[in-house]
């Protein structure tokens, strides 16, 4: 006697987190015994710039005061050299330091989080590589002057500079490190996902809380499980740092994937249609 298909027809309550209301109502067919049934959707709409920018440019303005401060707190014939507070001026060079990674930090972070909402065009390469690496490239100018500088003073002592170049070279290391933007999206890549996205679907996309990808459909194997899944457009996803499709939804073209959508239609007819004939066998 052929053993029967384990495989069985699963509703999947989509609930918005917000308002708690149901969104929509989806049956799968499955045969894992701890599927999700109940889904909470949390809708993410994309951010706006607002004066992301401003501010950022004003902190970068900010970090290199401090610089310059450092840069006199160093040099003996500065107005402010052994002038401030305390025995040891190397003290307020490290001050100044920190307070100067802290402005060229908040200020790439906010950089790039405008980036992801109204990311640069690729079409001048040069404009969108200064305005992708902004961050990166303004570090290496809050930090790599003081360091030559440092090291270029002869008045300064051997202790002053190693310390202080230490130091810098930390925060520049640092600086750069934050600042940059490895896998840079363009606007016409952010098109192209929101493109793809209404192409292959109704425009919406799903990700999870910690997956590195978004997702074309609900009902894709990698979050079938999932139990709390994020929706929104692309510029959504990318906007929470997401810039890449899950392969397995993206690798169908659109007829494809229609005709996948149509046949799970059929399986989950045919699993109902079982189910029902065996409560019927049971009568």
């Amino acid at each position: 006697m052929a053993e029967k298909s384990t495989k069985r027809p699963v509703k999947r309550v989509f609930i918005d987190a917000d308002t708690g209301k149901q969104i929509s109502e989806q049956t799968v067919v499955t045969d894992a015994a701890d599927v999700a049934t109940e889904v909470r959707v949390k809708h993410v709409e994309a951010g706006e710039v607002g004066n992301k920018r401003p501010i950022a440019i004003a902190l970068w303005v900010l970090g290199f005061v401090f610089e310059l401060l450092a840069i006199f707190s160093v040099k003996q014939d500065s107005p402010i050299y052994g002038r401030l507070p305390g025995a040891n001026p190397l003290i307020w060079v490290v001050v100044f330091l920190v307070l100067d990674l802290i402005c060229c930090i908040v200020a790439s972070q906010l950089w790039k989080k405008a980036n992801h909402i109204d990311p640069p065009s690729e079409k001048n390469k040069v404009e969108f590589f200064l305005k992708s690496q902004l961050g990166a490239i303004l570090a290496v100018v809050a930090f790599l002057p003081f360091i030559i500088l440092t090291l270029t003073d002869q008045n300064a002592s051997k202790q002053t500079k190693q310390v202080a170049t230490i130091v810098a070279a930390l925060a520049l290391v640092a600086g750069i490190g934050t600042g940059a933007d490895f896998n840079p999206v363009s606007a016409e890549d952010l098109q192209a996902m929101q493109q793809n996205a209404i192409e292959l679907g109704d425009g919406t996309v799903y990700w999870t809380e910690y997956g590195t990808v978004y997702h074309l459909n609900p009902n894709c194997s990698h979050i079938i499980n999932s139990k709390t899944i994020y929706s929104g457009d692309a510029a959504a996803a990318y906007g929470t740092g997401l810039n890449r499709p899950c392969k397995h939804c993206a690798e169908k073209s659109g007829s494809e994937l229609l005709k996948d959508m149509s046949q799970s239609d059929n399986v989950v007819a045919d699993a109902e249609a079982e189910a029902d004939a065996e409560v019927d066998e049971a009568a």
